[in-house]
Parts: C-alpha cells; sequence; structure tokens
C-alpha cells in the first residue's frame, strides 16, 4: 500500500505554522496532501487501531504485573508510551459499572414489596404498640407517664403498620403534638420521617432502592473519593518534588487496577457464582497497594507496609462518610 505524499507547501493546513518535516511542531497534524485514496483511509485505519492496541496491552502490563511503575514512568515524562491515566480510568469505570448493570439484579428494585424478615419486624413494632395500647386501657401505667406511652405506642403503631400511606404525615403530626421536652431529636425526627416516606412509596423494598440509587451514582462518589485519596498519599508520603498532581496520578492508577480487577472477578463469577469472590478480591487489592507505594515513592517495604495501614483506615472512614452523607441526601430529596 501506498505511502501517502507529503505537501510541498511547508505550511500547517491546520494552525498555519512552518512545517520543517512531516508533523507540525506547533498542533502534531502530518502535513500530506488531503486527496486520500480509499486505501490510504484503510492504513490509517489499521495503523491507529494496532498503535492504540499495543499501547493499551503495554499499559496493562505494567499496570497488573508492575504495580507503581507506570506511576514513574509517567512522573518521569515516558507519556506517549502508555494510554493516558484519566481517559484509561474513564474507559475502566465506565466497563466496570457496565458490567455490573448488566450482571446484577434483573427485578425491580422500585416494586413495592415486603419481604418475610421485614414483616416480622414491622409486626414486632405492632404488636408491642398494641401492649401498650392495652396497658393504658387496664390502668397499669402511672397517669403522669399515661400521656409519654400512649405516644409511644401510637408512634410504634405507625412504624409498624405497612397498610398506613401517609406514615411520615402522620409520625410527623404526632411528634408536633408532643410537647417540646417529649419529641424525639430533631435529626432523628427528620430521618424517620423521610424512612417513612420512602416506605409508603416502595413498602419494604426501599432499602433495594438505595441500594440501586448507591449504585447508580457511585461512579460520581468515586470523582469525589479519587481527590480525598491522593491527598492521603500526600500526607503520609510528603516527598520532595512531588506535587498534590503525583499523588493524583498514582491514585488514577491504582483506582484503574481496582476496577479492571473487579472486571475480572465478574467474568470470573459468570463460571462458578459465588459472591464471596468480592470479599476476597480485597486481599490481593491490599497486597498489590502495598507494592505500589514500595515501588512507586521508593520505601521499605515495611514502611509501606504500616503506611498503607494508615491510608487504608483513613480513606475507609472518608467512603463512609461520603456513602453517609449521600444516604441522607437520597432521604432527603427521595
Amino acid at each position: 500500500m501506498k505511502t501517502q505524499h507529503l505537501r510541498q507547501e511547508k505550511s500547517c493546513l491546520n494552525c498555519g505554522h512552518p512545517v520543517p518535516d512531516r508533523y507540525c511542531g506547533h498542533c502534531g497534524q502530518e502535513n500530506v496532501e488531503t486527496q486520500e485514496s480509499f486505501g490510504h483511509l484503510v492504513s490509517h485505519f489499521f495503523q491507529d487501531i494496532t498503535h492504540y492496541d499495543s499501547k493499551f496491552l503495554l499499559t496493562l502490563k505494567f499496570l497488573f504485573f508492575y504495580p507503581g511503575l507506570l506511576t514513574k514512568e509517567y512522573l518521569a515524562g515516558k507519556r506517549m508510551t502508555y494510554v493516558n491515566p484519566v481517559r484509561l480510568y474513564v474507559f475502566t469505570s465506565f466497563v466496570f459499572f457496565l458490567m455490573m448493570g448488566l450482571t446484577g439484579r434483573h427485578d425491580n428494585p422500585y416494586e413495592r414489596t415486603m419481604e418475610v424478615e421485614q414483616r416480622r419486624k414491622l409486626d414486632s413494632m405492632y404488636q408491642v404498640s398494641q401492649r401498650l395500647f392495652k396497658s393504658v386501657e387496664e390502668g397499669k401505667v402511672p397517669a403522669k407517664d399515661t400521656f409519654k406511652v400512649r405516644t409511644q405506642a401510637e408512634i410504634l403503631r405507625i412504624m409498624g403498620d405497612e397498610s398506613i400511606r401517609n406514615s411520615a404525615h402522620l409520625y410527623d403530626s404526632v411528634q408536633q403534638s408532643l410537647p417540646p421536652h417529649l419529641r424525639e431529636p430533631w435529626w432523628e425526627r427528620n430521618m424517620q420521617s423521610r424512612v417513612l416516606e420512602m416506605r409508603d412509596r416502595y413498602g419494604g423494598n426501599m432499602d433495594n432502592v438505595l441500594e440501586d440509587k448507591l449504585v447508580h451514582h457511585y461512579p460520581k462518589l468515586m470523582f469525589l473519593l479519587l481527590p480525598f485519596f491522593a491527598l492521603l498519599l500526600k500526607w503520609f508520603f510528603p516527598r520532595k518534588g512531588w506535587l498534590y498532581t503525583s499523588h493524583a496520578i498514582f491514585s488514577i492508577h491504582f483506582h484503574t487496577f481496582i476496577f479492571q480487577f473487579g472486571i475480572l472477578c465478574i467474568l470470573l463469577n459468570l463460571l462458578i457464582h459465588n459472591d464471596a469472590l468480592y470479599a476476597w478480591m480485597i486481599l490481593p487489592v491490599y497486597l498489590y497497594f502495598v507494592f505500589a507505594l514500595r515501588n512507586a515513592y521508593q520505601v521499605r517495604l515495611s514502611t509501606a507496609f504500616w503506611k498503607s495501614l494508615g491510608i487504608v483506615t483513613a480513606y475507609a472512614l472518608g467512603t463512609a462518610l461520603v456513602g453517609l452523607a449521600f444516604i441522607v441526601l437520597m432521604f432527603a430529596i427521595s
């Protein structure tokens, strides 16, 4: 197949800058004739595909088998040889969450249902409320506590009767009827109202609804956690010459590995059908993290191990706080 001819004019058609050789030093466009044959188009197509494939495979090789080395290569300026970290992360996370969606549960989480265990708990609350009402009616409760016990019974009845479709409104009305010193704390009232609103809408299936919302928005949460993870790295490794962005590159590479390892686990789980596999993946991911820290930051293995424990602990706490904030937000807007 013929090589595309260079233009005789030494000015870039894209940006107008002088082009002393084949490629423009300003924008990188190739200074070739604009009239391409079909053969040239096919040639460029295969060249681009094989070039990207070779970069992608080389990137995966370094990412999987040489923990931390890909970050060192990138920071050393060797960037054309490998796939850009951000592009690799976006592509990998997209594939991971797509596979999670395709292989996850296929029932409708928003369908109003009630599982046996959930109904048992509600029935238990309802029965307690009836016993309290009966105690008041039979005079077994001191007169000074009658109002308080009756109110507690009414709240338990509302919370335990799943057939009530305006339980959140009834709960708020009962709380407002109480003197201030008998009301539940404001944060507890607000949270309980949101729970009852979701139960009014989804029944006992609200746990599945929250899980579905969390999975749906988890990629957004990860974008919040990525810079937090990089900040932890900067705190634990205040290495001279490493900017925050350098730690961010390590964070991106490490999270990309987690997603790609997760993809392998999803594929493997399709064969063995054992969800316990996802729990076991924590161990190899943690060992990978320790060796990646040792190689990228050039520290002893013992140093990498102890600092990794601190980073993982702080990251777990941060993740829990972000997840809790997300759940509270979902309660608030659902």
